[in-house]
């Protein structure tokens, strides 16, 4: 089960249909118009020729340093490396090698933040603790992610840094020396022809005739102008394969993926949830702690060192392939080049595809046998190259696949070893049965040697995943016993205190006899608010033990801030409520955020501002659902401040948490008149 992303496409097909994910700006802070004309400008899509610049921009400054980076990585730890090899024996490598792979790991993380900063989502994996002393020096020994980094930085990177700076720079050179060329090439001296003269000779099955200068010039300016309007795409492309290179080897993302797909998803909230999206994402940005690699576990959360490990053997055997094949069994070049390249590319599809590249493996030995069967004097039939490549093959089909695809794999090519020897051919029988011998036997060997380190990586991620899922079960029911303990203290301290307040409330009139209707209806309106309290405390504590009913109380609305305000209006405050008189439809998320910012905002305003006069304004603007709460200058030299003994200072955070949550902005502070205000700003879609 391979939950990793795809390495082979980390962009869209269309590379310039949009732009390449850039880091997260944080929030800026200013008022509403401005923060609306800054989020439309932030969304607002450039232009198709905007975006190509950025990117030509953007793809050079990482793709030009890149050689030199390797140039300066390579030396270094290769001879960090083989100094600590050849002193392993007098201990003095020992102390040597740790060095290294923290140089490796330096390097490493210069090529993540790299890809960052081009826009790639790179994770890494922190390294493990490092104890103290000589454990401290030792540590990245046992560091598998310092070891990968080390193969990558010596082995992966140079070559294709090498491949696409060379790429990038021949594509601009090309282009820029083709328009100019009416200045510069008159100068180069005549070699027996120009490169118009030969191409118009070749197309035409003609003899070379000199065209002239004029006729070069433009043919070069021509190209010039191709090239330079293909530069971005190509160096987008070099780019892009350097970004698939990093991905693969050096991060920690398909790990990543498959832990978030071994979590369950949580439901879907109903509309009257008290827990709203606001805790959910307070939730998500705590900080994760991510388990330690292991040397096993390094390589099983993505098939990223795969597909490198087979491009590299893909591109080495055909550059020892292709001219074997030519000079020392005399096979034209053009049959020896595609052998080559079908042995190659079905390592490749090995990684990912086994039919296809079982087929592909097959046909081409099947296919180097028929092109060598008339050679004598030579090794046969599976050629050393062949040999090699098959040998390969089984180990990775063993590694990645199931072992029915191992079988097929070996079966299919014992087959054809057995064929070979009945078919005529120009050698010796005793030869060719040792060689076929040789060759299943030592494919066979490389599929079970792949088949139990298949059987190891499974184990370790069953075992990984056994503890993650552990873990997991364990912080949730430490969560759950800490939200236990405060349901109870709630329950024992603040749901005790208002149930008092409700019966003392309710009893008023028949304790105190002779109070007049005003105060009546100020006893039943406290008592009325206790119960709503009671209420939602009930819900909320429902929703702390973790019960299942909690989302079906009903939950306050937009539609009930009117009533809010006349409840507010009974305790003597004033109040002006200004709400539109018709009815509008809003998600059920957003109407309890609204609901509880104007709840807050005007219990703010009880406390800290008695006697201010209030001011509460709900209106709705295209898509926008605007809110104000505004009081005016507190009465005394006490609460002139808009500080109260009452309250943690918690309510505003709760509103501003609520409010992002749902992609809406939140602005608190004082006017210029001396009082106080709330204005919210939440999308109605």
């Amino acid at each position: 089960m391979n939950h990793s992303p795809d390495l082979t496409s980390p962009a869209p097909a269309d590379t310039y249909a949009g732009d390449v994910p850039r880091p997260t700006e944080p929030p800026q802070i200013g008022p509403h118009a401005q923060a609306a004309a800054d989020s439309q400008a932030a969304t607002a899509p450039r232009s198709w020729w905007a975006r190509l610049w950025h990117n030509l921009g953007r793809d050079a400054g990482f793709v030009a340093p890149s050689l030199v980076i390797s140039l300066i990585a390579f030396p270094v730890l290769v001879t960090l490396f083989s100094v600590s090899i050849a002193t392993v024996i007098v201990w003095v490598g020992v102390l040597l090698l740790p060095l290294s792979l923290t140089v490796a790991r330096a390097f490493g993380n210069l090529s993540r933040a790299r890809a960052r900063a081009w826009g790639a989502s790179i994770t890494e994996v922190p390294p493990r603790p490092r104890g103290r002393g000589l454990r401290w020096w030792l540590a990245p020994l046992s560091d598998a992610r310092a070891w990968l980094d080390l193969l990558f930085e010596t082995v992966f990177a140079l070559p294709i840094r090498l491949l696409t700076f060379s790429i990038s720079l021949a594509w601009a050179a090309g282009g820029l020396g083709g328009i100019t060329h009416f200045f510069w090439g008159a100068f180069v001296p005549d070699g027996g022809g120009n490169t118009v003269d030969w191409v118009v000779a070749w197309t035409t099955n003609s003899p070379v005739t000199n065209l002239g200068f004029t006729a070069e010039a433009t043919f070069q300016f021509i190209v010039g102008i191709i090239l330079l309007l293909t530069f971005p795409f190509v160096l987008h492309t070099m780019a892009l394969l350097e970004i698939v290179a990093i991905r693969a080897a050096l991060s920690t993302d398909g790990a990543a993926a498959a832990m978030q797909s071994a979590q369950p998803e949580h439901s879907a909230q109903t509309p009257g949830s008290y827990s709203s999206a606001a805790p959910q994402a307070a939730r998500s940005e705590l900080p994760r702690h991510p388990a330690q690699s292991s040397p096993l576990s390094a390589l099983e959360g993505s098939q990223g060192w795969f597909w490198l490990i087979a491009a590299f053997v893909g591109a080495v055997l055909v550059a020892v392939a292709w001219p074997v094949t030519t000079v020392l069994y005399g096979v034209p070049t053009v049959y020896a080049m595609l052998l080559a390249f079908g042995l190659s590319a079905a390592l490749l599809l090995a990684v990912r595809w086994p039919i296809p590249a079982i087929g592909l493996g097959l046909v081409s030995q099947a296919a180097g046998i028929l092109l060598t069967a008339d050679v004598s004097g030579a090794v046969r039939p599976f050629t050393v190259t062949s040999l090699l490549a098959l040998v390969f093959l089984h180990l990775i089909i063993g590694l990645r696949h199931r072992w029915i695809h191992l079988v097929a794999l070996w079966s299919g090519s014992a087959l054809i070893g057995v064929l070979a020897l009945i078919l005529p051919h120009a050698g010796e029988l005793p030869g060719a049965l040792s060689n076929v011998i040789t060759t299943v036997s030592i494919a066979a060997g490389a599929g079970i040697i792949g088949v139990i380190g298949n059987l190891l990586l499974k184990g370790r991620r069953q075992l990984e995943s056994e503890r993650e899922l552990s873990a997991a079960e364990l912080a949730k029911r430490q969560e759950l016993e800490e939200r236990n303990r405060i349901a109870q203290e709630l329950h024992d301290v603040v749901a005790h205190s208002m149930s008092v307040i409700s019966v003392q409330a309710t009893t008023a009139r028949y304790r105190l006899p002779g109070l007049d209707e005003r105060s009546l209806g100020e006893f039943d309106s406290m008592a009325s608010s206790a119960r709503q309290a009671l209420t939602e405390m009930r819900g909320l504590l429902a929703i702390l033990r973790g019960g299942r009913d909690a989302d079906l109380a009903p939950q306050p609305t937009v539609e009930d801030i009117p009533a809010l305000v006349d409840v507010t209006r009974g305790s003597g405050a004033v109040v002006d409520l200004d709400f539109p008189a018709e009815t509008f439809t809003l998600p059920p998320t957003t109407s309890l955020t609204a609901f509880r910012v104007v709840q807050e905002s005007l219990s703010n305003a009880l406390r800290h501002a008695a006697g201010a006069p209030v001011g509460v304004t709900v209106t709705v603007i295209e898509s926008r659902l605007e809110i104000s709460v505004r009081n005016g200058e507190p009465d005394g030299a006490a609460d002139a401040g808009g500080h109260s003994h009452l309250g943690g200072g918690f309510g505003i955070k709760g509103m501003r948490e609520r409010v992002e949550a749902l992609g809406g902005s939140l602005r608190v502070g004082p006017t210029s008149a001396g009082g106080f205000e709330v204005t919210a700003s939440l999308p109605t879609e």
